[in-house]
């Protein structure tokens, strides 16, 4: 039988760096590689049409498509819509590779499908759904010209008006009187407010504890790009001074935009860092008392990198040295300061002893250690880190003009020397101390027992987490109750007693609700996070687990639960629907999905 292929016959189709069209929602599986038309030819005749993908597939709508029409649609001119609305909401999960018994690889057959369909947002808008959620008076080319204003969006090349008319069908209107709180500063928010009609505040805490306004924001103008970027909280609040309308673009949809214009992207970064450097400089002390006018040409110089886990910053020595006298600031994340050892003799019997642990706002000069003397270090990101550099000319010209910097930083680095002369870094390596006689081997004040919880705790990612369940095993019987409770409230136990061990006190394994999850990428929102800062489940979850592996710590986890008695209580609704979409009437069997978290706020979800 001959095959005619078309894999990419839209000519206007947006394309990625690598040539091929661009897929959105694959961020975490970036290094997939497409299959070649021989690829496709030879995986489609391996198949023997069992639908075990089908059946293991987490999409709702597959219990709708057969293997056949869906082999049929990878190689044919034609796509059903069907086929077509099943390809778009697919996640690529994975879930149907493991199950294949002749070991095709169905979800790199989904990414040709999704390479063929392109973006939606090249199709036709939902212009009823636009309509019902524009204020009155107001019409589709006036809603355009606003959009317009905004820098982001006035390249239609760049941005066509169909995009920006997909992404307010997407997105959701708010109106606010005065005095409403359009962003709470401390609190985590993913969504983004481009500020269509009114006029907002932009305030924040002072190193005083006074708040101070930073900005008045009108029309053209956005907020709480910062949340969406980083998933911290927001550094500022922002209140309406006028009767104000804004649009709330969730993340999800924000991601696709920039996934299809990746000038969107860069754009966001560029003007996100240099508003959050002058708002981090104005709060350290170091620079208290600059002028407006020099911070923003210190932020002006600065250059901003972003670092994954187990990336290097810099090093002790060699290449990856930093300038002498350059400042390395700390924007966000975690990292750990280690130096140079005998093989063998650092941790995990590495060559390197870790000798400190710094977070947001501690700073670096030239790469030197400040509580270990000025000496070279080699610092590496434990999570997801942004540090700003500042060039060497750029603080001898600020010491030169502001001498009370000068001797703030000759202060912090003599309260330094006093931390280090005071723990010697006991806790974490057993060092020698300076001034002890020859032939000492160790810190008396050193703990081998403390050491080694310490590295666990930074380790197994506890100190990245901001609700962290700890038992006390001095008072704990070992009676498990508290599991058996939560089985009972939910059906299966979100909680597990064992875990890390540190002293007398036991980390439970459940969400730690990190200040960088990872887990929160996903494309259809599944899970999300309150404001003050609890991971939960949503009602979009369809429990393709996603989120269970990219969970650095193993604490999610999807469940099978038994099958229910008759003695059980009615179905809820949701499961009433589920199961009428899955074709299952009486219902009885029901495959559902749990996130391992000890709290109320989550939802159990039926398939």
């Amino acid at each position: 039988m001959t095959r005619v292929f078309n894999l990419y016959p839209g000519e206007n189709q947006q394309r990625s760096n690598s040539g091929f069209p661009v897929v959105h929602g694959l961020q975490h599986r970036e290094n997939l590689q497409p299959l070649t038309k021989e690829q496709i030819c030879f995986e489609i005749d391996m198949c023997i049409g069992c639908d075990r993908c089908m059946l293991a597939c987490p999409i709702p709508i597959s219990t709708r498509i057969n293997i056949a029409d869906l082999n049929m649609a990878t190689f044919s001119n034609g796509i059903p819509p069907n086929i077509a609305q099943f390809t778009e909401e697919c996640v690529m999960c994975g879930s149907c590779v493991p199950v294949c018994p002749v070991d095709n690889h169905r979800d790199l057959l989904m990414l040709s499908l999704k390479q063929r369909l392109g973006t939606s947002w090249n199709g036709p808008v939902d212009i009823s759904r636009v309509q019902r959620i524009m204020p009155i008076g107001w019409n589709l080319p006036l809603l355009l010209s606003y959009l317009r204003q905004q820098a982001l969006f006035s390249n239609p090349q760049l941005i066509p008006d169909n995009y920006l008319l997909h992404l307010v069908a997407a997105s959701k209107i708010v109106r606010l009187e005065q005095g409403d709180v359009l962003v709470r500063e401390g609190e985590f928010c993913r969504d983004i407010y481009f500020i269509l009609d009114g006029q907002f505040e932009l305030s924040a805490i002072g190193p005083l504890d006074q708040r101070l306004t930073t900005a008045i924001l009108r029309r053209g103008e956005y907020v709480g790009e910062y949340g969406m970027l980083t998933g911290q909280p927001q550094p500022a609040t922002v209140c309406s001074q006028t009767a104000s309308i804004a649009l709330m673009v969730p993340e999800q949809i924000m991601q696709r935009l920039m996934e299809l214009v990746p000038a969107v992207r860069d754009y966001f970064e560029q003007l996100s860092n240099a508003r959050s450097i002058i708002t981090i400089l104005r709060r350290m002390d170091l620079f208290q008392g600059v002028s407006k006018t020099d911070i923003q040409l210190i932020a002006r110089n600065i250059q901003i990198r972003s670092y994954e886990r187990e990336e290097r910053l810099f090093c002790e020595n060699g290449p990856g040295q930093p300038a002498y006298e350059s400042i390395h600031i700390l924007l966000e994340g975690f990292v750990k300061v280690a130096r140079h050892t005998a093989a063998g003799k650092g941790h995990h019997e590495s060559n390197q002893r870790i000798i400190a642990y710094r977070q947001h706002g501690d700073y670096f000069m030239g790469g030197l250690d400040m509580l270990g003397g000025r000496q070279a270090v080699t610092v590496t990101a434990i999570t997801h880190t942004r540090v700003a550099e500042i060039p060497r000319e750029i603080i001898q010209a600020a010491f030169r003009r502001y001498p009370e910097i000068a001797q703030r930083f000759q202060m912090r680095l003599q309260q330094y020397h006093e931390d280090v002369n005071a723990a010697q870094t006991g806790v974490f390596a057993a060092v020698v101390p300076p001034g002890a006689a020859q032939g000492s081997t160790s810190n008396p004040l050193s703990h081998a027992e403390a050491r080694a919880g310490l590295h666990a705790l930074v380790s197994d990612g506890v100190v990245e987490g901001t609700e962290v369940l700890v038992i006390d095993l001095d008072k704990c019987v070992h009676c498990s109750e508290c599991e058996e409770a939560c089985a009972r409230r939910h059906g299966h136990s979100r909680m597990n007693r064992k875990g890390i061990v540190v002293g007398n006190i036991s980390i439970a394994t459940a969400c730690r609700h990190c200040q960088d999850p990872v887990c929160m990428l996903c494309s259809r929102a599944g899970i999300a996070r309150l404001p003050g800062g609890e991971v939960y489940i949503t009602e979009s979850c369809i429990g393709c687990g996603i989120c269970a592996e990219r969970c650095p710590y193993d604490n999610i986890s999807i469940v099978t639960l038994a099958e229910q008695d008759d003695e059980e209580e009615s179905p809820s609704t949701w499961q009433r629907f589920s199961n009428a979409l899955a074709g299952r009437p009486g219902g009885k069997y029901c495959l559902w999905q749990t996130m391992n978290i000890y709290q109320n706020h989550l939802i159990h979800r039926s398939r």
